[in-house]
């Protein structure tokens, strides 16, 4: 694995006394100031709780000894009858002897006041619809209030409890006005130091008492305390806090807690000691770092750049301009890297040129090269091998020799089998595929590299692309064949003609002679045949005498759907012995320039051939359509279902003499081929052995023709 950071010395130095001061003191510190705050906040959270926990304690007992107080005043509903003066007196000495009470008064059953302690002994029968008094009525016990408005126009909060004679008969209640003073008092006897905060809110959210003044009758949300008792952060007064909650069974709201930035002050404080600690101590790292720069990097440093200039300089490097000064361990490297580099110089400067020179035979030679290393990987390729591929010699560097697809097949590598013999080949005729999948034939020659020691080093091929001398052998046998035909065509021609002229008379004479006697009609449709196809005869013994000089007729517009349907109706005895359907699909209007009985001739031999391909039956699928590819074709398809043709015959096929069939001349297809570019098309052959073939020949179509 590579260092991460492999170019200069200087930044590894800097980086590992980073890794092994700084990284670990931050690392550290973290871990400190992490755990600390951890502590500081569990610390904070179980004071909380305690302090909210004495406050509830204490608030609760406060209440029910008030509502106790205030059920003495109402008799306890033991009394049989309703004595206000007793009441106003019980009244007034509870009053006097709690610090929580601010006032108590009685309200009767038709919620007049009648008493208010500690002051009026009566009032004016004065009507008051106190927020608690149907509650009471209804439960008969003491009921707490929110923060409400009392008959003085005053905000309160109250205990009532109802006033009930022994037969348990409503008289009103009697309700206690808590000082709010001394509940503020509650909250801040349990504040432990500055900063710490608390508050009574009543169900709808406003603050009762508050460890601070300015917070009373302020709202605050209630939504923020999620269940009946717990722990959580608020934001209080603007600042984020941790606070302890709980909510007594009446539905007042007790909230205590302490903002965050008083909680964790002894922690900032550690913090910023932590830091002042983990500067002064880079510093001093800082300063042994520069030290290790100044008298151990420098030098080296200035040595590599000594070195970086045999790699990039054209000339020799002085030594005594470049050498050190000083007389130490580094200087005495220094020197001897100087005169290393002076003596191989030269010494490189001859190896490029060589290499060079060998490069420019190696490229300019005419013939291709190709070198492989003792595991059939691709080690070079010169200029000529890569125009006989037309391959990229990127693309093929590196690659092993069987994944590059020149050859059919992986036996066929000559380079391959002298690397499994060790045996080097001798001007061996083989092939190569080019990225076209055009087959070259070529002429290989393999020699063997070897080590000091004997092993193999790689192997390499030249190779002479021989395709065009191949081809104009072919061409020159083809030569020879045709004047062999020039030669014996005039004996034929004489043999053929005579007997067909006999036979043409005859024909016509057996065509008029079924025309006038009452025979079948199929009796003169084949009369009709027979004359037919012996003129054609006539006509192709004519195109074979002329097959090396063929005889320009002058062209007509012909169609090419009358042509096809003729060729059709003259096999329709033989589609139907051989059990062939014919498929038709053409499109009106296809004409052309051409000579009809040439064309017939053309298609003849195709579907004869599409027939004789399919020994236990098929279909032959005909199609004529106008295609336009910058000027506008005539394209007729002949597709047969037979056994099709193999790659090998495939690229045969058009050469004079070369049949398939042992009854065959091999005339057929090649006739056809030159009867289609005499009018100016292309013939091609598509076929998939064991599928069927495809023949599809190609016409310029006629123009401005009438009608069409």
């Amino acid at each position: 694995m590579n260092f991460p950071i492999s170019k200069s010395i200087t930044t590894k130095y800097l980086l590992l006394f980073t890794v092994i001061l700084i990284v670990p003191g931050i690392i550290i510190y973290y871990i400190i100031t992490g755990y600390a705050s951890k502590i500081i906040k569990e610390d904070v959270k179980v004071q909380n709780i305690a302090s909210k926990d004495i406050i509830a304690k204490r608030l609760n007992s406060e209440i029910e000894h008030v509502a106790s107080q205030l059920q003495l005043i109402a008799g306890e509903g033991l009394e049989s009858d309703l004595n206000i003066n007793r009441m106003y007196n019980r009244a007034k000495q509870a009053n006097s002897q709690s610090s929580v009470i601010h006032s108590i008064y009685y309200i009767n059953e038709q919620k007049r006041v009648k008493f208010e302690t500690p002051f009026a002994s009566s009032q004016n029968n004065l009507i008051y619809h106190h927020p608690n008094f149907t509650q009471v009525y209804w439960t008969h016990t003491y009921a707490l209030s929110d923060l409400i408005q009392n008959y003085r126009h005053q905000k309160v909060v109250t205990i009532s409890v109802p006033v009930l004679t022994k037969d348990k008969e409503f008289k009103g209640i009697i309700v206690a006005e808590l000082s709010r003073d001394y509940l503020s008092e509650v909250l801040k006897s349990v504040s432990l130091s500055r900063g710490h905060f608390g508050f009574l809110a009543d169900r709808k959210g406003n603050v009762i008492a508050s460890t601070s003044d300015k917070q009373l009758n302020k709202k605050f949300s209630v939504d923020k305390i999620p269940n009946v008792s717990g722990y959580t952060q608020i934001n209080h007064n603007g600042q984020e806090s941790l606070a302890a909650y709980q909510t007594n069974q009446e539905g007042w709201n007790l909230v205590y807690g302490v903002p965050t930035n008083v909680a964790f002050s002894p922690l900032h404080k550690l913090s910023l000691l932590l830091r002042v600690s983990f500067i002064s101590i880079l510093l001093l790292a800082l300063f042994f770092i520069w030290l290790g720069i100044k008298n151990i990097l420098q030098p080296i440093v200035k040595l590599t750049s000594y070195a970086k200039t045999y790699r990039n300089s054209q000339t020799f490097v002085p030594l005594n301009k470049e050498a050190p000064a000083r007389d130490d361990e580094l200087s005495i490297l220094t020197r001897t890297i100087i005169e290393m580099g002076n003596s191989n110089y030269e010494k490189q400067k001859m190896l490029e040129q060589s290499e060079r020179y060998l490069h420019d035979v190696l490229e300019g030679i005419p013939y291709g090269i190709i070198t492989i290393d003792p595991r059939s990987k691709i080690t070079y390729v010169n200029q000529q091998f890569e125009r006989m591929v037309a391959f990229q010699r990127q693309d093929m560097i590196g690659v092993n020799l069987e994944d590059l697809p020149i050859k059919s097949e992986s036996v066929d590598f000559i380079l391959l089998h002298t690397l499994a013999s060790g045996k080097d080949m001798e001007e061996v005729e083989s092939y190569i595929l080019d990225s076209d999948g055009r087959k070259r034939i070529v002429k290989v020659t393999t020699s063997t590299f070897y080590t000091d020691t004997s092993e193999v080093m790689g192997i390499i091929a030249v190779m002479q692309d021989i395709t065009e001398i191949k081809q104009l052998q072919l061409r020159l046998q083809q030569s020879d064949k045709l004047a062999s035909i020039g030669q014996i065509t005039a004996g034929i021609a004489h043999e053929i003609k005579n007997p067909l002229a006999i036979l043409s008379g005859s024909a016509e004479l057996l065509l008029d002679e079924a025309e006038e006697s009452a025979c079948s009609e199929e009796v003169k449709e084949l009369a009709a045949d027979v004359f037919i196809v012996v003129n054609r005869l006539k006509e192709i013994t004519n195109n074979f005498l002329n097959f090396a000089n063929m005889s320009q007729k002058k062209k007509k517009e012909v169609s090419l759907v009358q042509v096809l349907e003729e060729v059709f109706h003259l096999l329709r005895l033989k589609c139907n012995e051989a059990n062939i359907s014919i498929v038709k699909d053409f499109e009106e209007k296809c004409l052309i320039a051409g000579v009809y009985d040439q064309l017939i001739q053309v298609f003849l031999n195709i579907v004869l051939n599409a027939m004789e391909a399919m020994d236990e039956g098929g279909y032959i699928i005909a199609s004529i359509q106008t295609m336009n590819m910058n000027e506008e074709y005539v394209v007729v398809r002949i597709e047969d279902t037979g056994s099709g043709i193999n790659k090998q015959d495939l690229e045969w096929l058009f050469n004079p003499f070369y049949s398939t069939k042992e009854t065959g001349s091999g005339l057929g297809l090649t006739i056809a081929r030159d009867i289609v570019k005499e009018h100016g098309g292309e013939l091609f052959i598509e076929s998939i052995e064991g599928k069927g073939t495809t023949i599809t020949c190609r016409f310029p179509k006629q123009k401005n023709t009438k009608g069409g």
